[in-house]
């Protein structure tokens, strides 16, 4: 029997809780823009249970079309985008800003789980991510490509081919590294040498690795703050918000947000596995493979073990675009899930190669 009018709490219980921690924290640490989170909080939930009660024959149905929008999206920001700090990554609704890099994320996971085979998703995945990358953001460039090349790692031996051109990639390194912009490479080398410039390309990484450990057990508390609300950590609503939980919660409040998303990730890879066919698994898994890797990489480099760059920690971060594009990409998992039969079989795909 399929769940057709159920919710999954063990996926919509850390969404909660991570939000409503977001929405305290902002409000404590950066009260102007709460109100404008508030909104995307909103317009996040009510387009996730819009999808959540689509037929998925309808999802299939449109992945083309999705996937020819997340195209025009990425190239509109290279002749229309408005420049931040020199980067045309923006569009500027009125008092919003829209971000098309974190709307293609959904979308793209939609187009290549509907492609056939294995070198034409590639192509797409790569295609797409080049296009994120020349705006310029890397971040969200490795973010784009991890859910598509999720999405594909459920097609049958693409993991093998997977690690053979992951080889050659690195093989091929040292032209990557002339293509990046010169912050890039110096976020990089200063990753490989912290204490080199702490008053310049290291004072983020340093500053937020102070926050945290001034959080000790139980934080600082609400209001107590000194990294965040003196803003001596940059970006301390946005990418290094995991280092203002801290500071404000502790060691405590940073264990449960990771506990929360420990549930979040089981529950998505549980979900994937009780899919039948390729399309539906490949959109859970590319899901869980977006959000993983964004959370390893904003908490890796919040804790000062991987380079600053400007990925968003997901539901918690600042930032309207990156928080409905989350919730668009759990609403076509709880689609799948209440499409799935109870007590259903849970395939393998990826072995046995059936459709």
């Amino acid at each position: 029997m399929k769940r057709k009018n159920k919710l999954n709490g063990w996926l919509l219980g850390p969404v909660v809780f991570l939000t409503i921690s977001s929405l305290i924290l902002l409000g404590d640490i950066k009260s102007d823009s709460l109100k404008t989170q508030m909104v995307s909080v909103a317009v996040g939930f009510a387009l996730f249970f819009l999808i959540s009660f689509l037929p998925e024959k309808l999802i299939r149905k449109m992945a083309p079309f999705f996937g020819g929008l997340a195209f025009i999206l990425l190239l509109l920001p290279l002749f229309f985008g408005q420049k931040i700090r020199g980067v045309a990554r923006w569009f500027s609704l009125g008092a919003f800003s829209f971000q098309p890099s974190e709307a293609v994320k959904p979308l793209a996971i939609l187009l290549v789980a509907f492609l056939p085979g294995f070198w034409l998703p590639l192509l797409v995945s790569i295609l797409m991510a080049a296009l994120v990358f020349i705006q310029p953001d890397l971040g969200s460039s490795l973010t784009v490509l991890a859910g598509c090349l999720g999405t594909i790692l459920v097609r049958p031996k693409s993991w093998r081919l997977l690690l053979a051109i992951s080889l050659v990639g690195l093989l091929l390194f040292p032209l990557f590294w002339q293509i990046l912009a010169p912050f890039q490479k110096e976020r990089l080398v200063s990753f490989l040498n912290p204490q080199a410039d702490p008053l310049g390309s290291n004072y983020q990484s340093l500053q937020a690795l102070v926050a945290v450990g001034s959080g000790e057990l139980l934080g600082r508390g609400l209001g107590l703050q000194i990294q965040s609300r003196l803003a001596f950590l940059p970006e301390y609503h946005n990418d290094l918000i995991f280092a203002s939980l801290v500071e404000s919660f502790g060691f405590v409040g940073g264990l449960l947000v990771l506990l929360s998303y420990g549930v979040l990730f089981w529950h998505l890879l549980d979900i994937a596995f009780a899919q039948t066919s390729f399309f539906k698994k490949g959109i859970v898994f590319g899901v869980f493979t977006l959000l993983f890797v964004q959370v390893t990489i904003n908490i890796g480099m919040n804790l000062g073990l991987l380079p600053i760059t400007g990925i968003t920690l997901p539901l918690l971060s600042y930032g309207g675009s990156s928080y409905v594009a989350t919730m668009v990409s759990l609403g076509f998992c709880h689609l799948l899930w209440r499409e799935t039969e109870d007590g259903g079989p849970k395939e393998a795909l990826y072995i046995s190669g059936r459709e």
